[in-house]
């Protein structure tokens, strides 16, 4: 391939980093694509919340897996019906009726401690094989944050415990409001309050080639130096992404399709 570091040199690596944003995440799925196009063969994958689950399924070989999954995915396989509830009133205009409805499934999800995952942590374990991520020959790495700590964790797939690789994952994942998620005697949240596209972790790996990929959802974007003889290339949407937790499949289309476009043009500069 054009882009193969084999070609280039043995200690000459290519790596993607994505940052979070929910349903903006399919914006990853067109960037990827559009390098793929181009012959790029990425050495690894790092991410945040969405980033970390986008880059598990790019690194264990699953493109196009990870491209039906963006095109079938909806608001309702991945939240409880209180969750989604919510969600559609904050898209609509309120009435009375509204702000009752609301009030009753804001009760609801605080008595649960949070947003219910668990329909979120299922679909992980569906997308995401372990052991083939593991034998891809690839690097990993994803971003949480521990509440008991109170410090974030850069986590690289030789980091993380055999077996517990979902649930690092869905700890990236959890978005304040949800229901954490317990590892061990830690609970982790999101790891967007601390950094939100790990560029750095790459940069730490002594990757040559970095393309980030951003999705300008709410977070902590870490900006970084480009180190001496490291290329790093910033794809940024040109325009409004959507609400990150709403998945509708036609905005999602367009985000995919949006993706595509930005990376031809950032590459053209």
């Amino acid at each position: 391939m054009l882009y193969d570091s084999k070609f280039l040199g043995d200690f000459y690596m290519i790596g993607l980093a994505l940052e979070g944003g929910g349903s903006r995440g399919a914006y990853h799925v067109g960037v990827m694509m559009a390098c793929l196009d181009e012959g790029y063969d990425f050495d690894g994958f790092v991410g945040t919340s969405i980033g970390a689950v986008n880059a598990a399924v790019f690194a264990q070989g699953d493109f196009l897996k990870a491209v039906d999954l963006w095109l079938n995915i909806t608001t309702e396989e991945l939240f409880d019906p209180e969750a989604c509830k919510l969600i559609k009133i904050a898209e609509s205009k309120w009435d009375k009726d509204m702000i009752a409805s609301a009030r009753d499934s804001l009760r609801k999800i605080i008595e649960d401690n949070g947003v219910d995952t668990s329909k979120i942590k299922a679909l992980i374990d569906r997308n995401i094989d372990e052991d083939k991520l593991r034998t891809s020959g690839r690097d990993y790495g994803l971003v949480t944050v521990s509440i008991n700590e109170r410090r974030p964790y850069e986590m690289f797939l030789e980091d993380i415990e055999h077996g517990k690789l979902t649930q690092y994952i869905a700890a990236s994942a959890c978005v304040p409001g949800f229901q954490t998620v317990i590892i061990g005697d830690n609970s982790f949240v999101d790891g967007a309050l601390y950094n939100s596209c790990p560029i750095n972790m790459l940069i730490k790996k002594g990757y040559s080639e970095i393309i980030a990929v951003r999705t300008k959802a709410p977070g902590v974007f870490r900006k970084v130096s480009s180190p001496q003889g490291v290329k790093i290339t910033m794809v940024v949407p040109k325009h409004d992404l959507g609400n990150p937790l709403v998945f509708s499949m036609e905005k999602i289309a367009l985000n995919i399709e949006q993706g595509y476009q930005d990376w031809k043009t950032a590459t053209k500069k």
